[in-house]
């Protein structure tokens, strides 16, 4: 009898681990995100500001359809491949991305992963609630340089899902460094000046 019981427990907590396993492999339905780098396309669809949204017509993209680029609320270019070129200059400065943030509204966040493609500009990534009904992606801990080339993809979301994006942008460190210079030859030609 002790036996009988002793079977009877053991299946019980092998059916009740498989479960739990199964419950923490995310479903491939799951809506996610990644960001991977580029083969120079020919033609990417350039990123002329920190602020934009990327449409997915199907919610997978590429895929499913291409995505579709908004800048200040208008239609900018549509991305068979949903590859893009930082062109962010601004004030005359090309500007590197060091992070990319998207918000999603709509989205349960416990459902929704990130990830990386090869060759992605960044090494971290991470998932929030956003909200009481969204998801906020974060990708960070790499840089994608001015006129550099990234790639994004997006799989389970729903059709027509949006997703407003900023971009954290640093001057390039040559444009930088050429600052800093005319800085420091305006302060010493003052000083040579008033001498």
């Amino acid at each position: 009898m002790k036996l009988i019981h002793a079977l009877t427990l053991s299946l019980l907590v092998v059916g009740c681990a498989s479960v739990a396993c199964a419950n923490s492999i995310p479903l491939v339905s799951d809506p996610r995100i990644r960001t991977g780098g580029s083969p120079d396309p020919a033609q990417p669809a350039g990123i002329d500001t920190p602020m934009f949204v990327i449409e997915s017509p199907t919610g997978n993209s590429p895929s499913g359809s291409p995505c579709r680029l908004y800048e200040f609320g208008a239609f900018v270019a549509s991305s068979p491949l949903c590859y893009f070129e930082d062109d962010i200059n601004l004030s005359g400065q090309g500007n590197a991305i060091t992070r990319l943030t998207f918000d999603i509204g709509d989205v349960n966040p416990l459902s929704v992963t990130c990830g990386f493609l090869t060759g992605s500009p960044f090494a971290d990534c991470k998932v929030t609630a956003l909200g009481a009904s969204g998801a906020k992606v974060v990708f960070s801990d790499g840089t994608i340089p001015f006129h550099g080339d990234f790639t994004l993809n997006f799989t389970g979301f729903p059709a027509d899902s949006s997703f407003a994006t900023s971009a954290a942008v640093v001057p390039e460190p040559a444009t930088l460094a050429l600052l800093l210079c005319a800085l420091g030859a305006l302060w010493v030609g003052r000083r040579v000046r008033f001498c």
